[in-house]
C-alpha cells in the first residue's frame, strides 16, 4: 500500500469559534489504539443495553461485541491479517457494523463501496486495492458471477436483508430474501449465517491485533478537489478524533438518546456520524438498509428519535409525506448535510419544527470524506442565517487564496481543514494527495477542500459554491470525468460533456452532450447502445438522465467547454 502520514500542527492556526468551546476541547487527545479498542473500551460498559434496532430485532451491546469477536475470528481463519483490505459492498444491516469492527480488530482495511456499484465498478474496486475478501449483499450475487474470473478473492460472504430481522417480519419481508443455491464443493462463497456459526467454533489466539492510531482503518471512496473518483485513506486517529470531536460538539446527545441511521454505510456521514459515534455514547440506533418515507413517518412517531439526520432530499420528501399532528419536542437536533441546505427549504423545515413544538431549528453541517465526515456543524437553538456552522472542537477551517493566504474576514476563498480528523491521503495515489494536502506558512499540513466558502468574525461559514466539477444528486456524488471518459469508448461518439441540470425530486441530475463522429449509427441505436454502457458500469443514480446530440460543444473566449451554457440550456429543457 501507498500511504502519507503527515503531523499535527506546528503553530496554532486562527481559531475565532474556539470562544464557544472550553480550552481543553480544543486540542483533541488520541489514543494511542484501534478504532476496535476505543470502540470496546466505551461500550463494554453498557453490558445489557439495547444499541440497536433492526426491524424489531434489538440486538444488545455484550451481543454486538460477542459477534464482533466471531467476525474477527472467522475473517482471520481466511486469511485476513494486519493491512489486508476486505471490500463491503452492504447498505445498512448489522453485518456491515460488525465486519468494519472486526476486520479493525484484526487490524484489516474495510473498503466500503456502495450496494449499488455496477459489476465493473466492484470488479476495479477489488483489483485497486487486492483485496482479500468481498462481504456483500447477496441480491448483488449475479454481479459477482459475472467478474469473479476476474479478480483474485479468497471468500465471498453473502448477507440477506432478512439475516437480523424477527420471524414475524421476516415474513412481512419475505420478497427481499434472495434464494441462491450454493454447490457443496463451492469453496469461494458463504453465507453469511454460517460464517458466523462456524467461527463461534474456532479457538484462536492472535486474531485481536493492537492496532495505533496511525494505521489505516478504512477507505471511503470520494471526488476530492478535482472531481474525479478516489480512495479516502483514513486512519484510526481519523475516526477517533471525530467521535471525540462529535461528542463534544454534540453533548446535548446523551445516553439512552435515539438515532435513525438511514443514512448509507458507505459514506462516513453514515457509518461514522449516524452509527459508530452514537453507540461509543450509549444510543440507541435504529438500523434501516434503504429510505421509505413513509416508514420513515411511522419510526419518528414510533421511536421518537432525538436526531434526525438526512440529505436535503430525505426532508423534502418528508415534508410533503407528514400527516402526523403529533408534538415533536423530543427532538435534539435535525441535521442536514451531504448538499446544500438552500433558504427555501430551511425556512420550510423551520416552519414546520415551530408548528410541531419542536424547540429547535434545523442544524447545516459541512463535511467531506477526506475529514471523515463532519467539519463544521450549526446549533440547534442559534444560529446565523445561510451559515454551515462552525468547525468542530479541534478541528481547524480557514479561508485561502490561490496563494495558500488566509483572507479577510467575509472574504470568499478556498475552504481548508486541519486537524486530526483530516485523512492520511488517497490510496495509492500521491498526485492527487499532494494536490489535496499543501504545506501553508504556518508549518501546517491543510487540506483543500475546492469548495468556496467564507467566514465572519465570529468564526461562521458560509459556503458559496463548489469550485470542483460534481453532481450531488441526492446527496450521492457523480463525477462527470467519469461518466465522459466511459461514453467516449464508444466508436461512435468524438466527444462528450456531461454537466449538472435541475430534477425536481433529486435536485440535480447528470445530462450528457455529445458530438458524434462523421460515419455513425442512428442516434437512436447510438443512444440504447449508450444506456448499457452505463448500466454496465455505473451505479444507477449516476445514469444520465438524457442524452443530447451537437454538431459542436459551445466555448468560452478561451477555447475551454463552456459547462455553464450547457447547464442553462439543461435548466431551459425542464420549464
Amino acid at each position: 500500500m501507498n500511504f502519507f502520514n503527515f503531523k499535527i500542527f506546528k503553530k496554532e492556526p486562527n481559531a475565532p469559534w474556539s470562544k464557544y468551546y472550553e480550552k481543553k476541547a480544543m486540542n483533541l487527545d488520541i489514543e494511542d489504539i484501534s478504532l476496535y479498542s476505543f470502540f470496546e473500551e466505551k461500550v463494554i460498559k453498557f453490558g445489557n443495553s439495547i444499541c440497536l434496532d433492526y426491524y424489531g430485532r434489538k440486538i444488545r451491546y455484550n451481543e454486538l461485541l460477542s459477534n464482533i469477536d466471531d467476525c474477527a475470528k472467522g475473517l482471520y481463519n481466511y486469511g485476513v491479517r494486519k493491512n489486508d483490505v476486505v471490500t463491503i459492498c452492504l447498505p445498512n444491516t448489522l453485518e456491515g457494523v460488525v465486519s468494519l469492527l472486526a476486520l479493525n480488530k484484526i487490524g484489516a482495511v474495510t473498503n466500503f463501496i456502495h450496494p449499488v456499484s455496477s459489476e465493473n465498478e466492484i470488479m476495479n474496486c477489488i483489483n485497486e486495492t487486492n483485496s482479500k475478501v468481498l462481504i456483500i449483499i447477496d441480491s448483488d450475487y449475479l454481479k459477482v458471477e459475472n467478474i469473479i474470473k476476474k479478480v483474485k478473492l479468497k471468500k465471498i460472504i453473502l448477507v440477506s436483508i432478512n439475516d437480523y430481522m424477527t420471524f414475524l417480519n421476516k415474513i412481512r419481508y419475505r420478497k427481499n430474501k434472495i434464494k441462491i443455491t450454493l454447490t457443496k464443493n463451492n469453496k469461494k462463497y458463504q453465507i453469511w449465517h454460517d460464517f458466523l456459526e462456524e467461527a463461534k467454533d474456532l479457538y484462536l489466539k492472535e486474531y485481536n491485533t493492537k492496532g495505533n492510531k496511525d494505521d489505516p482503518a478504512i477507505i471511503l471512496h470520494s471526488g476530492g478537489t478535482t472531481g474525479t473518483p478516489k480512495g479516502v485513506v483514513l486512519s484510526n486517529g481519523n475516526l477517533i478524533a471525530f467521535i471525540k470531536s462529535a461528542t463534544i460538539g454534540q453533548s446535548y446527545l446523551q445516553r439512552n438518546d435515539t438515532c435513525l441511521a438511514l443514512m448509507p454505510i458507505f459514506h462516513g456521514f453514515g457509518i461514522m456520524h449516524s452509527i459508530i459515534f452514537p453507540l461509543t455514547i450509549g444510543m440507541n440506533v435504529i438500523l434501516r438498509p434503504k429510505f421509505d418515507v413513509r416508514e420513515y413517518c411511522w419510526m419518528i412517531k414510533k421511536y421518537k428519535p432525538q436526531i434526525l439526520m438526512g440529505v436535503p432530499t430525505l426532508f423534502e420528501s418528508l415534508l410533503k409525506e407528514w400527516k402526523e399532528d403529533i408534538d415533536l419536542n423530543f427532538l435534539k437536533c435535525v441535521l442536514v448535510g451531504g448538499d446544500t441546505l438552500k433558504k427555501g427549504l430551511r425556512d420550510k423545515i423551520n416552519k414546520f419544527l415551530k408548528e410541531h413544538n419542536a424547540n429547535i431549528k434545523v442544524s447545516a453541517g459541512y463535511g467531506l470524506s477526506e475529514a471523515v465526515c463532519g467539519v463544521s456543524l450549526g446549533d440547534p437553538k442559534k444560529q446565523k442565517a445561510d451559515a454551515i456552522g462552525i468547525p468542530l472542537p479541534g478541528i481547524y477551517v480557514g479561508i485561502f487564496n490561490e496563494l495558500d493566504e488566509e483572507v479577510n474576514y467575509n472574504e470568499a476563498g478556498e475552504i481548508c481543514v486541519h486537524g486530526p480528523t483530516v485523512m492520511i491521503g488517497y490510496y495509492n495515489n500521491e498526485k492527487e494527495t499532494n494536490i489535496a494536502l499543501h504545506v501553508h506558512k504556518d508549518g501546517n499540513i491543510w487540506l483543500h477542500t475546492g469548495d468556496i466558502g467564507s467566514m465572519d468574525e465570529d468564526g461562521y461559514i458560509k459556503f458559496i459554491n463548489r469550485s470542483k466539477r460534481i453532481i450531488i444528486s441526492s446527496g450521492y456524488n457523480i463525477y462527470p470525468n467519469q461518466l465522459e471518459k466511459l461514453i467516449e469508448t464508444h466508436p461512435s461518439v468524438m466527444l462528450c460533456t456531461v454537466v449538472g441540470v435541475p430534477h425536481k425530486r433529486k435536485i440535480e441530475v447528470p445530462k450528457a452532450y455529445i458530438v458524434l463522429k462523421n460515419k455513425h449509427k442512428k442516434k437512436e441505436i447510438v443512444t440504447l447502445e449508450l444506456m448499457m454502457l452505463c448500466k454496465k458500469n455505473l451505479p444507477k443514480y449516476a445514469w444520465p438522465i438524457s442524452y443530447e446530440y451537437m454538431d459542436s460543444l459551445p466555448t468560452t473566449r478561451v477555447g475551454k467547454i463552456d459547462f455553464k451554457k450547457l447547464q442553462d440550456d439543461g435548466k431551459n429543457d425542464n420549464k
